[in-house]
């Protein structure tokens, strides 16, 4: 009796450790299932993008080795208002930002799973959510005052940061500006432009300048 129940228990231990076994394999070879079926999925280079208003961004299509003969066919936007879209090269696209807002782009592609001459063709839609937002342009100080021959620096940020900002002077003769360091020249006032250009976008803002004489004050002070 004793050894039937011995013979028991190692039959039960044998089915359990074969149980077990069964079950690490089928998690070893579920493993590289996964990341094949992942491998075989296209997508965009983004699938979703902010971008401003002017500005446009290239999406390319990228897509597993194993497809054969992948090129664009057709592209659509959800708004025409906030994105457009347009094909550039056989796996490429080009996204325009129009006006602020949430677009959703598709790019149909076609592909084959062999070289072959006669082999089946087949489609897939690859989307992208396109975040359009305005540049902007806003300055430290709107109104400034300076003396004669003394400088003040203007600060201007500018949305996104790769804009460039440049800065003119209604009247030179009286206030000069460069890199947004304004000097004074001669008593009297004048304008400061920045100037903020991004794609096809560009934003103005004005800071009113007045330039003091301490000298000139000083003598009418004194005659006074």
């Amino acid at each position: 009796v004793s050894q039937e129940r011995k013979r028991g228990k190692k039959m039960k231990s044998s089915k359990k450790v074969l149980a077990f076994a069964l079950a690490a394999a089928m998690v070893v070879t579920a493993v590289p299932a996964t990341n094949a079926q992942a491998a075989s999925t296209a997508k965009l280079s983004a699938t979703k993008a902010t971008i401003y208003a002017g500005s446009t961004k290239t999406l390319s299509v990228k897509a597993p080795k194993s497809w054969k003969n992948v090129k664009v066919t057709k592209v659509s936007t959800s708004k025409k208002s906030v994105a457009t879209i347009k094909k550039t090269a056989t796996k490429k696209v080009k996204v325009t930002a129009v006006k602020a807002g949430t677009a959703k782009v598709t790019v149909k592609v076609t592909y084959k799973k062999s070289a072959k001459k006669n082999a089946k063709t087949y489609t897939k839609s690859l989307k992208s959510t396109i975040t359009v937002k305005n540049p902007s342009l806003t300055l430290d100080q709107t109104t400034v005052s300076v003396n004669v021959g003394e400088k003040v620096t203007v600060k201007a940020t500018a949305k996104p940061s790769s804009a460039t900002v440049e800065y003119t002077s209604s009247n030179s003769a009286v206030a000069t500006v460069e890199d947004g360091v304004i000097t004074g020249v001669t008593e009297g006032t004048a304008d400061i432009k920045a100037v903020a250009t991004y794609g096809s976008k560009k934003l103005q803002s004005i800071v009113k300048v007045t330039v003091v004489d301490p000298a000139a004050t000083k003598i009418n002070t004194v005659n006074v």
